[in-house]
């Protein structure tokens, strides 16, 4: 399945394309805003998947016929988890190969790789080992370009807590870490390592 990697950038709707070139899944969303609710119709034009969004833009709830997953992104562009399929994602869509491995069998159950697809220029090629998954992994890789388009707020790398704790860290205290915020902290890591190196080689 083929998904043009610009298309969530240019705020249109589009289409996701088997590798025969007919039409597999059509994306429709205002695009006014990183929470604008977004709608994923099968090619007879029934409505497959919705994309709906928490108060503070960091879960994404990712509806798939009956069923409903969540997209976590622990750091953005490093770091996501799909609740639902188990799939840890380390990595981007801008830097492919990239893979969702499924906890529960440390496995690769999704590749995502970047192609030139017919005349559609530069596209993600998604691929499954199990077909049934190849409608709820499209769907996944929608939502991570929407979260990677809007650079939108992280929640953080996970600390195990446990019971009411982790609970209430997740509804009042995580109001999520910003795409400037991310950088800042990069940036701050960097100039303590090469403090550390310096001081090192002084000794």
């Amino acid at each position: 399945m083929y998904m043009p990697v610009d298309a969530v950038d240019k705020r249109e709707d589009f289409n996701l394309w088997y590798a025969d070139g007919d039409v597999f899944l059509t994306v429709k969303c205002d695009w006014s805003k990183e929470n604008s609710k977004v709608a994923i119709f099968n090619r007879m034009g029934g409505e497959l998947g919705r994309i709906k969004f928490d108060p503070n833009t960091l879960v994404y709830f990712v509806g798939v016929e009956r069923y409903e997953y969540e997209l976590h992104t622990y750091t953005i562009f490093e770091h996501y988890f799909f609740k639902g399929m188990l799939w840890d994602i380390m990595g981007c869509l801008d830097e492919p190969p990239l893979d969702f491995v499924n906890q529960g069998t440390g496995k690769s159950d999704v590749r995502i790789s970047r192609v030139k697809f017919k005349d559609k220029g530069q596209c993600y090629e998604i691929k499954v080992k199990d077909l049934s998954k190849l409608r709820i992994a499209a769907c996944a890789v929608i939502a991570m370009k929407i979260k990677e388009s809007w650079l939108g707020k992280s929640e953080g790398e996970p600390v195990e807590k446990k019971g009411l704790e982790k609970w209430k860290e997740r509804i009042f205290s995580n109001k999520g870490i910003t795409y400037e915020e991310i950088l800042a902290m990069k940036e701050a890591a960097r100039e303590a390592a090469e403090e550390v190196a310096t001081k090192a080689l002084k000794k």
